[in-house]
């Protein structure tokens, strides 16, 4: 495939590092950005919606970083490798749009629909991460044990049950995701010979 050429020589994935590291930065910051506007502007009212804080925003960045994991799936040179970034996709895809156009709903219902997906998300990283056997794998599976912890915690809204909370545990959520994001652009570039660098 000549056409990928200047693309990682893994094996594996054929996406250029710096498509991951500027994706994994962009979502840190906005990660980190909207985990402290929910715990300092709780009550903010966004597409007419009141009392559900950031969560329709981060249902529309979900539903984008499900859209890039897709179009990632199709650049995957195994099988195993597509399965898996479709599956994650697809998940955020789904969760996003529920998310967003769902939003009214109790927070009880909210708050299972979340815990579902975190709790899901984490599970997935962790067997795919498993089955893949991919070399940072410890650091994976510290991320899917801090989604799925948070998950846990949305589900049995400790410490609160208020819209806030379930947007700061999908915000840090999202921060870890771009810390996994940057960390595979720095393996993947190691990868690279050093005439690509």
């Amino acid at each position: 495939m000549k056409l990928f050429s200047f693309f990682t020589k893994d094996g594996r994935l054929n996406i250029p590092w710096w498509l991951w590291l500027m994706q994994g930065v962009f979502v840190v910051i906005v990660g980190f950005v909207f985990s402290l506007a929910s715990i300092f502007n709780p009550t903010v009212a966004i597409l007419s919606v009141a009392d559900f804080s950031w969560l329709p925003v981060i249902g529309i960045l979900i539903m984008l970083l499900g859209a890039f994991e897709c179009i990632d799936a199709v650049f995957s040179l195994e099988v195993c490798d597509f399965m898996q970034r479709m599956n994650a996709g697809a998940l955020d895809l789904i969760f996003g749009t529920l998310l967003i156009f769902d939003i009214s709903d109790t927070p009880d219902r909210l708050s299972l629909m979340i815990a579902l997906y975190l709790l899901t998300r984490s599970v997935l990283q962790a067997v795919f991460a498993m089955k893949l056997k991919i070399s940072q794998l410890g650091f994976n599976l510290f991320i899917s044990a801090v989604s799925f912890v948070l998950g846990l915690m949305v589900w049995l809204q400790w410490p609160t049950s208020e819209s806030w909370f379930f947007s700061f545990g999908l915000s840090t959520n999202l921060v870890f995701r771009g810390l996994l994001m940057i960390y595979l652009s720095i393996y993947i570039r190691r990868k690279m010979s050093p005439a690509y660098r």
